[in-house]
């Protein structure tokens, strides 16, 4: 037995010896096509060169097909691998040694069909290079038409040829109940979300030659069921038939960190719509395989609900004269003002107390920055204030003013130490302490305007002096403090000046002699109605 598998051996070396060049010669390569489709000038089967691997060949789910190309080999026998094709009647041709039919057989069992043949002796069958062949893509898809695909590529990346969507633009177009319509079989059903949740190869074939794909136009509001809240893709998704509640949940790619899987609302209404039923659920159970799933039906609602967590990244950010500035984490809504001062160090020397302030983001429920010129005409639309143009002009200064900054007197609170007027921090909160300048600026109608060094105890009369004096055409009666932080305008009597507040010194504005003689003619014209209009009524009361 062993001389005679010896001489079988011997004699199919000798034939691959003497006829591996004609078979390489009249074997057809496989870039042959797609090469004369390139000379040809034919764009319309919108091909791509080389065509990519998705995963690794399964023996069990490989189709093979014509074009297939296959690396032939005994070990021990021949020195290299014989390269076979599969040819267009769907044949594998072992040379001088017998033929397979090899199409619509899978990889696994054609190989060991071919092992089984030369069992004998120990042969290698490996797949070399799938084949590539046109499919066709119909349907609400961009660009429908034919398409050059591989026997190792799935229906999703044939679509994503055929069909381009710009970023923000609606789907427009079924992602689950895609139309695989395939010769002598019946027409399958493509589920592209549910493979890419639960990853089931039925739901996304692999192309075979001749193969069309229809792709329907979406249709949310005839079939469609709802997941919202903490899960990874909020969305309403296409239903089908046999869904079930885990399975919609892994198709939202599963829960956010926050999620409460122990508490799942499924709403469910009447056929009317006129009434709905809502169960909370604990689903952990179903998706770790536990209990069964539940059966969904058409047009449902599931609302994941989220766990609480106050542990915020919420922060402040304390700037200027304190010892050690930087970003501070708080605790939301329970963090004081004066704690954060506290953690920073405290003030430096040069701190300036009163000039400090609270800056708050002016944000809506959402986190968007508040539109100032909006909140200002919402806030006329029940007015019955603003009734003068002038009223109305102070007003829309005043709004283009507003600002995010919070009340609070650091003077009370850090130097008297009155606890009633400490702040609770918000998030984004800016403490702002400024270098305090130990000037006065004081400017208007002095000789010498510009900063004079701050005198604590002095008055106004000292910081005019010490700017030159009055100019020949000052108002020494209608000079102001302007108070640094509040801009408030102050008579001298009234101000105690602190460092970093400003003087105003206004001109006396002396009009021509024609002003004064106009004020008077006014005055004697309206002197003149007055007592006319008093006699007529004195004659009409006789």
């Amino acid at each position: 037995m062993r001389r005679i598998s010896a001489i079988i051996a011997l004699a199919f070396l000798i034939l691959l010896i003497v006829s591996p060049a004609e078979s390489q010669v009249t074997s057809p390569t496989l870039s042959s096509p797609l090469e004369k489709l390139f000379e040809s000038g034919n764009r319309s089967l919108g091909y791509i060169l080389p065509l990519p691997f998705e995963e690794v060949v399964s023996e069990s789910e490989y189709v093979v097909g014509p074009n297939d190309v296959f690396n032939f080999q005994i070990p021990g026998v021949a020195a290299s691998f014989v390269q076979l094709v599969v040819s267009p009647e769907g044949k594998l041709v072992i040379p001088n040694g017998r033929e397979f039919h090899a199409s619509g057989k899978s990889l696994g069992t054609l190989k060991e069909e071919v092992r089984k043949a030369f069992k004998a002796v120990e042969s290698i069958l490996t797949l070399s290079s799938p084949r590539q062949f046109v499919v066709t893509v119909l349907g609400a898809v961009t660009k429908p038409g034919n398409y050059v695909t591989s026997a190792v590529l799935r229906v999703d990346k044939v679509l994503a040829l055929a069909i381009f969507r710009e970023p923000g633009q609606p789907k427009q177009f079924s992602t689950r109940r895609i139309i695989l319509r395939r010769k002598d079989s019946e027409d399958t059903m493509v589920d592209l979300d549910r493979f890419y949740a639960l990853r089931k190869t039925e739901d996304n074939p692999f192309m075979r030659e001749g193969d069309i794909i229809v792709v329907p136009p979406l249709t949310l509001d005839q079939a469609g069921v709802s997941v919202y809240g903490a899960v990874n893709a909020p969305n309403q998704y296409e239903f089908r038939e046999g869904d079930s509640l885990g399975m919609f949940l892994r198709i939202a790619f599963g829960f956010t960190p926050n999620a409460d899987s122990t508490n799942v609302e499924l709403t469910r209404f009447s056929p009317d719509g006129a009434s709905s039923e809502t169960s909370v659920l604990d689903v952990s159970a179903i998706l770790r395989g536990e209990t069964e799933d539940i059966p969904l039906q058409n047009k449902d609602r599931i609302v994941v609900r989220e766990i609480m967590d106050r542990r915020g990244d919420f922060r402040v950010h304390v700037l200027g004269e304190v010892r050690f500035p930087g970003i501070y984490p708080i605790t939301r809504d329970s963090t004081l003002l004066s704690e954060v001062i506290r953690r920073a160090g405290g003030f430096t020397e040069f701190a300036s107390l009163p000039k400090a302030e609270v800056e708050r983001r002016q944000v809506t429920a959402d986190g968007a920055v508040v539109d100032l010129g909006r909140e200002a005409l919402r806030n006329l639309r029940m007015t019955d204030q603003l009734v003068t143009p002038e009223e109305r002009a102070y007003y829309d200064l005043e709004s283009g003013l507003r600002r995010g900054t919070v009340a609070v007197d650091f003077v009370a609170l850090f130097e008297r130490r009155d606890l009633s007027v400490d702040l609770w921090l918000r998030d984004g909160d800016i403490i702002f302490i400024p270098h305090s300048e130990r000037m006065v600026y004081v400017y208007g109608q002095v000789a010498r305007p510009g900063y004079v060094m701050f005198k604590g105890g002095a008055d106004i009369r000292f910081y005019i002096e010490q700017a030159g004096g009055y100019g020949e055409e000052a108002e020494t009666g209608g000079a102001r403090v302007i108070k640094g932080k509040t801009r408030e305008w102050l008579s001298p009597s009234d101000a105690t000046i602190e460092p970093g507040d400003y003087i105003w010194v206004p001109k006396d504005i002396r009009y021509p002699t024609g002003y004064y003689l106009n004020l008077v003619s006014q005055a004697a014209s309206f002197i003149s109605v007055v007592l006319s209009m008093t006699v007529i009524i004195l004659q009409l009361t006789k």
